[in-house]
């Protein structure tokens, strides 16, 4: 498991990925959109947290807060 994630941290990442909020979307979009940003980026469990977006070959967490999506 990806950083010492246990099944049930990829289990609510999952979740999480189909429950975003407004502006997790909005942020999706434009991160998701390689032809902007050369680099992928995704929900990523590290150890029991998931951070909201996570680029591996930048080794570049982006957490979003506000309100909940679930």
């Amino acid at each position: 498991m990806f950083y010492g994630a246990s099944k049930n941290t990829f289990e609510k990442a999952s979740l999480l990925r189909s429950n975003m909020t407004e502006t997790e979307k909005i942020l999706w979009e434009k991160l998701g959109n390689r032809t902007v940003f050369k680099v992928k980026f995704r929900r990523h469990p590290i150890g029991i947290f998931i951070v909201d977006f996570y680029c591996h070959e930048l080794k570049l967490a982006i957490e979003i807060d506000g309100g909940i999506g679930i």
